[in-house]
């Protein structure tokens, strides 16, 4: 079939955007049967797109009259199943893309194949292609906590499938996952806080926040949801209830917080954006699958995140997130303009409904007080007292320091709580200062 058709004759956006990118390719002079004054395209390229696109998202099957109609959904034929892709204006437009399809149909009935196209056959959405990102995420937890702890290359291999390109995901409102926060900038401070019921214990944290209120020395580093021990995070909250409610302080403890500011800018990963709803599918855009489905694993990852973990089960647990929070901190990727690595990640709270929490990771979780550097050198002629290979190492530079006016003190004098569905909803007063 010699026909001819142009990106008008369809309303699916993704397939006539392409379709504009083949038709700048092809020399002029044939025009679209349908659209006289437009450059036309052979219907056999149209349905070279089609085609890959229609067996990822579709499965097919003969239709059973007796048998089909105890079923609430049938899927639809053919000829209405491609309407519904691809927004044809012109059943002769379908019925020309259906020749092609089955024309192009490769299969080999004495292997027991059978054909994908046929008038009879009805189709309907395929979903399980959306649980790829699930199945990988199952395999790696598996293999990294029952199989191979470190030095795990398979491991590794999972997390950049899962994670491939993750910085271009959008929202419906076409925000994105993964950004830049600039020093000042909405969302370049957070809260931490620690208890100190005694005076003394609160006179030292207010006179060395950066030291007292920051990560601890390398030995003392515990396990956290995203580093594994002697590993440096810093963990913050973005508003003092959900500091405090992350803390599970006692009621009747006292409670020291102070607020802290970046240094410099960081990328961050911000999860809590799963929560909302993705950009429109668009089936004919480049890895649509594929970003549905690694979308429908952010929202559960998301959930991962931010879920209580009892201490008991601290040890275990917590690994594939410290795995991934180390995977994507000395990951290079292009973004902003350059190659960048995630500083941060923001998830939601557990403890605290609609509040977010952030970790910053490995060099940009060192706190300090902001230091001026000194452009001082030796005077001339004066020897150094270090030989080069004496030299000492240069302490990492500051990426967080305290602000000495925020500290101040907050009384528990009761706490939130919900009891399971089944039982009665329970509740006291909420932190107060």
């Amino acid at each position: 079939m010699n026909l001819h058709i142009c990106p008008d004759c369809f309303s699916a956006p993704g397939l006539k955007r392409r379709l504009q990118e083949v038709r700048r390719s092809l020399p002029n002079g044939i025009s679209c049967d349908f659209h006289s004054t437009k450059k036309g395209i052979p219907i056999k390229l149209a349905a070279a797109i089609v085609d890959p696109v229609f067996r990822e998202n579709f499965v097919g099957g003969p239709y059973d009259a007796y048998y089909d109609r105890y079923l609430e959904n049938v899927g639809s034929d053919l000829e209405d199943t491609l309407l519904d892709l691809t927004g044809a204006d012109d059943t002769r437009v379908i019925d020309g893309l259906i020749s092609e399809l089955i024309d192009a149909d490769s299969y080999w009935p004495p292997d027991g194949e059978e054909a994908f196209y046929d008038h009879e056959y009805r189709y309907s959405r395929e979903q399980t292609g959306l649980s790829e990102h699930n199945q990988l995420w199952s395999a790696f937890k598996t293999s990294l906590m029952h199989q191979r702890r470190f030095f795990n290359a398979e491991a590794e291999d999972l997390l950049v499938r899962i994670f491939e390109d993750v910085h271009q995901q959008r929202d419906m409102n076409s925000s994105g996952p993964v950004y830049m926060i600039s020093p000042g900038a909405q969302g370049s401070s957070f809260v931490r806080a620690r208890v100190a019921n005694e005076p003394a214990k609160r006179d030292e944290i207010k006179a060395d926040l950066a030291g007292k209120l920051g990560p601890p020395p390398e030995r003392m580093r515990k396990p956290g949801r995203l580093n594994p021990s002697g590993i440096s995070a810093f963990y913050g909250a973005y508003d003092a209830d959900t500091c405090i409610a992350e803390l599970r302080p006692s009621v009747g403890e006292l409670v020291a917080l102070a607020e802290f500011r970046i240094t410099e800018a960081i990328c961050v990963l911000d999860t809590t954006l799963f929560g909302a709803r993705p950009k429109a599918y668009d089936p004919f855009a480049l890895k649509a699958r594929k970003r549905a489905a690694q979308w429908l694993f952010m929202t559960g990852f998301m959930n991962e995140i931010a879920r209580p973990i009892l201490p008991d089960d601290v040890h275990l647990d917590y690994v594939p997130t410290q795995a991934v929070a180390e995977f994507l901190s000395n990951r290079e990727f292009a973004f902003a303009g350059g190659k960048r690595t995630i500083d941060a990640i923001i998830y939601r709270s557990a403890q605290h409904p609609g509040g977010r929490n952030i970790a910053l990771l490995g060099p940009a979780s060192v706190v300090g007080p902001i230091v001026e550097t000194s452009n001082s050198k030796l005077a001339p002629g004066e020897p150094s007292i270090w030989s080069d290979w004496l030299t000492p190492e240069a302490p990492p530079r500051t990426r967080i320091s305290p602000v000495p006016e925020s500290f101040r003190v907050h009384r528990v004098d009761g706490v939130t709580f919900t009891a399971p569905a089944s039982e009665v909803s329970n509740s006291g007063a909420e932190d107060t200062e």
